[in-house]
C-alpha cells in the first residue's frame, strides 16, 4: 500500500471512529483521538514527494487549539501524529525506483 492510499484509509479510519465513538461507545476522548487521525491523514498528499495540504493542516491546529482549552489534546496530538506519522513513514520507507 502506498503513502497516499494509506493517508487515505487511515482517515476513513478515523470518520468510521467517530462515528463509533459518537453512537456506540460514546467516548469524548475516543472522538478527539477519532478527529485527530482524520484531520492528521488528511493534512499531507503524496505524490512524488509529500505535500502540505494547507485546508487540512488549518482545520487541526484550530482544532488542537480548541482542544488544549476545551477538551482532550493528547488524544487529539496523538491521532493527529498517527495520521501524518505512519503515511510518511511508509513514503520514507519504500524502495526507490529506477
Amino acid at each position: 500500500m502506498d503513502a497516499n492510499r494509506l493517508a487515505q484509509a487511515l482517515s476513513l479510519l478515523g470518520v468510521a471512529g467517530y462515528a463509533y465513538f459518537l453512537w456506540f461507545r460514546p467516548s469524548q476522548e475516543g472522538i478527539a483521538l477519532a478527529l485527530g487521525l482524520t484531520l492528521g491523514g488528511a493534512a499531507f498528499g503524496y505524490g512524488e514527494r509529500p505535500f502540505p495540504v494547507p485546508l487540512f493542516l488549518g482545520l487541526f491546529a484550530v482544532y488542537l487549539v480548541l482542544q488544549v482549552f476545551f477538551g482532550h489534546p493528547l488524544f487529539a496530538l496523538g491521532g493527529g501524529l498517527l495520521g501524518a506519522g505512519l503515511p510518511y513513514l511508509r513514503y520514507r520507507l519504500r524502495k526507490p525506483t529506477r
